[in-house]
């Protein structure tokens, strides 16, 4: 989500000045809405990818409901924030810091000039070295989403094949989009500036397996403790309304995480830790359980993330405009979301 925000606060801010006078916060609106909203629904969103193992959901599943779900639940949340900019929730005088464009580009001038020296005329002769042109620098992402939409929908349609099975697994979807990211690196990056992406990457990935084994370690002590009876029972309590009551009690669980925590990853992992023994006893399909969990976690980010305390410097924003920005948008697209998986619960 961080690397997203950098690359693209830049181009909103600059489009911003051409939208009008809500330019910067419908921008900061469409981003936030954008990528938090991406990452908790579509495939390989690191959420989504954490909650579908967690909860056993096949990621050809997922990225079925994700592309479908996630983009239709960012666009309706970035309508209703425009209609309400609109209707004067915006005050450029206290919610946009002043000159907000000219610092932002200023800054992300001095990061470019610091975050990628080796394209840098000053540098040795081998450094400067063609960009891809965009279809290939987007295989690496597209090419492990074909691959598992691919394997989910020949074993939906009931084909058998083994060399299928095999190109849509996604571990090897993922480790294919790896390479290709890789390669793709080699071309354009120095040795150096490569060895320092790869390091970064497995850092990044390290926590995220850490944080996934401590939701899996979570679910096994609920299991053996037996408060998933407990859980089961309160969530059957209401067999009148069982889907709707089951979808808002698991969406309210991953939001009350998501407010302690600070962190949607986190509190998507641990949401699912907790749904995951009971799953069993619940009359909803695991995919959609997997959706109203991305749909709470995504519930309000505030202050105590890191990534709202990016969010204001990189958009120019006030912590009042970053409220709204962000903060508003996020909780708006959590309940545009959680209204769009009850309604997924009632024609799956």
């Amino acid at each position: 989500m961080d690397v997203q925000l950098v690359l693209a606060a830049p181009l909103a801010t600059s489009a911003a000045p051409r939208m009008g006078r809500y330019g910067l916060p419908m921008m900061g609106g469409a981003l936030s809405a954008g990528i938090l909203v991406g990452y908790v629904f579509v495939v390989p969103g690191l959420g989504t990818l954490a909650v579908a193992g967690l909860l056993h959901v096949p990621l050809g599943t997922m990225l079925v409901y994700g592309f479908v779900l996630g983009p239709l639940a960012a666009l309706l949340t970035t309508f209703l924030y425009g209609r309400l900019l609109r209707r004067g929730l915006w005050n450029p005088a206290t919610d946009e810091v002043p000159d907000a464009e000219d610092a932002v580009g200023e800054r992300a001038a001095d990061t470019d000039a610091v975050a990628v020296p080796d394209v840098s005329e000053n540098d040795h002769p081998g450094a400067r070295r063609p960009l891809p042109p965009l279809y290939l620098s987007l295989l690496p992402i597209l090419v492990p989403l074909l691959l598992i939409a691919t394997g989910a929908i020949a074993d939906a349609a009931g084909v058998t094949s083994d060399l299928l099975a095999f190109l849509g697994n996604p571990a090897f979807a993922l480790f294919a989009g790896l390479v290709g990211a890789y390669a793709l690196a080699k071309r354009v990056l120095t040795g150096e500036r490569v060895e320092q992406a790869v390091t970064e990457g497995f850092h990044s990935t390290g926590q995220i397996l850490l944080v996934t084994g401590v939701g899996g370690s979570l679910g096994a002590v609920i299991g053996k403790t037996g408060l998933d009876k407990v859980l089961s029972g309160i969530f059957s309590a209401d067999a009148g309304m069982s889907t709707v009551v089951t979808i808002l009690l698991v969406w309210l669980i991953a939001a009350l995480l998501h407010l302690a925590i600070g962190s949607i990853g986190v509190a998507a992992i641990a949401a699912a830790g907790i749904i995951a023994p009971i799953m069993g006893d619940l009359a909803v399909p695991p995919a959609v359980l997997a959706l109203a969990i991305g749909s709470g976690s995504l519930f309000a980010l505030q202050v105590n993330s890191n990534f709202f305390w990016m969010f204001q410097p990189l958009l120019g924003v006030t912590t009042r405009g970053a409220l709204k920005a962000l903060t508003f948008v996020t909780a708006m697209a959590s309940v545009v979301s959680l209204v769009l998986v009850v309604a997924v619960s009632f024609v799956v």
